[in-house]
Parts: structure tokens; C-alpha cells; sequence
């Protein structure tokens, strides 16, 4: 009896244990090596002496890495503002509109979603080619003059924005969609029958409702547009240059091309802070306790 009564008592604790041994193995066993490494000088995974914070401080000195960080944060911020902001739109134009094209309208915006990030990436890389691209093909049927586009660093960043804001629309608007659905519809009623107009009622009832679904997405689409490796460097490669040379593209040619491991997991420690860093700004400045 004592037995049945400690097995209910903590069922919830064996229930989670290959849970957390999965977490344990898969996450916080590398994070923590990770940081064991960025004290050591780890060239060609041959572990040489302890360094201190040597690494750390050759990379805070490192311009390169500023410039990485600061083109990173520019990308990461202006592709989930218009993300967010065009999520927003749509899914305030679909809350207003059921049945079929309602349906349609959702499904051709979780296309870019849902399918693979490195085919939808190939396919924008084909269509701004400079030579054979379809922009340019168009352009030349129009007789206007051929973009070079990946030749350009402002019009790479530009380029690089767009593709990642492109591929995170959709989500950004399903998950708006989700808390418009979830809002008392007697409270726009009543705000209807108090006098209120569509911008009021979007003000002062919608989106203060929906604070946690616009959160979250905040929350989700900059840490994937900021530690974005594939999109980066199908497109653009860094180019032209370092133009667009983002942190992930840094922390990949350390690790699997100059094979600077020690150096590569000091960036991994420095990226994952600044990841803690921008979810601590997103939850201070919406005022949300999570």
C-alpha cells in the first residue's frame, strides 16, 4: 500500500523523467560543454592549454564581430516588425471574412511557413539572379535596365530582409488569427452599442486581448530570424563581401571552416545571452508576466 501511494503521489515525476533526460542529453549536457570550451583553445578539436576569458575578449575586440552582430540585429528587427505588421493586417482582414476564401486566404499565406526554408530560399536566390533571374527577365520584357542585386550590399540586406520577413508572415498571422478568435465577441458588441469605431475597438479591446499571441510571436520570429543559418547563406553567402555576413554565418565559418572550435563556442555563449537578452526586452516592454 505504501508503495501504491509514493507511485501516485510522484506519477507526474516518472511520467516526465525521459522528458527531462532528453532534455538533459540534448541540451543542457552541450550547453554546457559549450561554455567549458570557450575557455580553451580548441583548434581541430584538439584541446589545447586554458585561456580565461582570452577568447572572449579577441572577439569583443574583433570589429568583424560587431559588424556581424550589428547587421545580424538590423536584419532580426526589421524582418519580424514587418512580419508582425502584415500579419496583423491579414489576420484582421480575415477575422472579418468566413467560409472558402477565408480558408484559401490562410493556406496561401502558411505556404512559405511550411514548406522547406532551403527550397524557398533556392527559389527566391533563382528569381534575383542578376543573369537568369525572373525580376531581371521581367525587367528586360518592360525594357528597364537589369538588377544586379546580389552584387549591391544595400540591396542584399534589402533582399535578405524581405526572404526572411516573406517565409515568417504566415505565422505571424496564423497565430494573431488564434487570439482574434478568442476575443468575447459580447464585448465588441457592447463597445459597438456604446459608440465606438473600428480603431477604438482595435485600440482599446482587440489588441489588448491578443498581447500574448503578439508576444509570443515577437518572441519566436526573432529568435529565428536571428539565429537563421540557412536563408543567409543560400541567398547571399555573406556577400557581396561581408555586406551581409549575420552572426550564424560568423559562427559557421569558425566551427566548420576555419575549424576554430574555441573560438566557435565563446560566439555560441556570447549569441545564446543575446538571445536571453532580447526575450527579457520583449516581456519587459509589453508588460506581460509569463
Amino acid at each position: 500500500m505504501k508503495l501504491k501511494k509514493t507511485l501516485r503521489d510522484h506519477l507526474g515525476l516518472f511520467l516526465t523523467l525521459p522528458g527531462m533526460f532528453l532534455i538533459i542529453m540534448i541540451l543542457v549536457i552541450p550547453l554546457f560543454m559549450t561554455i567549458h570550451s570557450s575557455f580553451f583553445r580548441l583548434d581541430h578539436l584538439q584541446e589545447g592549454p586554458s585561456v580565461g576569458f582570452a577568447n572572449y575578449l579577441s572577439l569583443l575586440q574583433n570589429p568583424g564581430i560587431w559588424y556581424s552582430f550589428g547587421i545580424t540585429v538590423l536584419v532580426t528587427v526589421v524582418s519580424a516588425g514587418i512580419s508582425m505588421l502584415l500579419g496583423l493586417i491579414f489576420a484582421l482582414w480575415i477575422d472579418q471574412r468566413t467560409g472558402t476564401v477565408a480558408y484559401l486566404i490562410q493556406l496561401i499565406g502558411l505556404l512559405p511557413w511550411v514548406i522547406s526554408m532551403m527550397v524557398g530560399t533556392v527559389l527566391w536566390r533563382w528569381i534575383l539572379n542578376g543573369d537568369t533571374g525572373l525580376l531581371n527577365y521581367f525587367l528586360r520584357c518592360l525594357g528597364m535596365k537589369p538588377i544586379a542585386i546580389f552584387e549591391n550590399k544595400t540591396a542584399s540586406i534589402v533582399a535578405l530582409i524581405v526572404v526572411m520577413a516573406w517565409r515568417t508572415i504566415g505565422y505571424s498571422m496564423v497565430m494573431i488569427l488564434a487570439g482574434l478568435k478568442g476575443v468575447d465577441k459580447g464585448l465588441l458588441e457592447a463597445a459597438r452599442v456604446d459608440g465606438a469605431n473600428a480603431w477604438q475597438t482595435l485600440t482599446r479591446i482587440k489588441l489588448p486581448l491578443i498581447q500574448t499571441p503578439v508576444l509570443l510571436s515577437t518572441i519566436v520570429l526573432t529568435m529565428s530570424n536571428f539565429n537563421n543559418n540557412t536563408v543567409p547563406l543560400i541567398l547571399t553567402g555573406g556577400g557581396p563581401g561581408t555586406a551581409t555576413n549575420v552572426i550564424s554565418l560568423e559562427l559557421y565559418r569558425m566551427a566548420f571552416t576555419e575549424y576554430w572550435f574555441g573560438m566557435a563556442s565563446t560566439l555560441s555563449v556570447i549569441v545564446f545571452l543575446v538571445n536571453i537578452v532580447f526575450v527579457v526586452l520583449y516581456v519587459r516592454m509589453i508588460k506581460y508576466d509569463i
